[in-house]
């Protein structure tokens, strides 16, 4: 009987460790699931980068991705690309809304979170550790690898048309 109990005790230990690695490496906290997260690789004189993702809300309620924190860039703000008037222009968003039982896709041409004022280039090959901040779910930590360009599978968009966009305020 004293064998029965002890396995039972570290099997549920081992339970409890497991979600907790899986928070730990920031795939998933409660309802609010993060995949396809990559950065762009940028060339040595750039200061600026994004990062893109797919959210997943497995809940029942709506969340808001409100802010996001890296150690990679001094400055972090999530953009929106809009087109107005025939012209198209980025701009910082307060919020993405993410709905119940939906998804939002992080991805160029839309929105997408701008790391401004690197900390170092960003190489191909590179992770960067990437804090979601979300009006329900709470933080949020992911790693997101730095790719030259977007994963296979994912939408493909105009990259002249996006690199050539105005983006609306300094961040020199």
């Amino acid at each position: 009987m004293l064998t029965v109990l002890s396995i039972s005790v570290i099997l549920s230990g081992c339970i409890k460790n497991i979600h907790q690695a899986e928070l730990h490496h920031g795939q998933t906290s409660n309802m609010i699931h993060i995949h396809n997260q990559w950065v762009r690789a940028v060339p040595p004189v750039s200061h600026i980068s994004a990062a893109y993702m797919s959210i997943i809300n497995h809940g029942s309620m709506e969340d808001q991705l409100l802010a996001v924190q890296t150690s990679a860039a001094e400055v972090v703000e999530i953009h929106n690309v809009k087109k107005e008037n025939d012209m198209m222009s980025m701009s910082p968003v307060k919020f993405v809304d993410v709905s119940a039982g939906g998804s939002q896709e992080l991805k160029p041409g839309g929105y997408h979170v701008m790391l401004i004022k690197l900390v170092k280039p960003l190489k191909v090959g590179d992770e960067v550790e990437l804090t979601l901040h979300f009006k329900n779910a709470g933080m949020v930590k992911v790693t997101a690898p730095v790719m030259g360009s977007m994963p296979k599978g994912e939408m493909k968009h105009d990259t002249k048309e996006y690199e050539s966009l105005d983006h609306a305020g300094s961040h020199d």
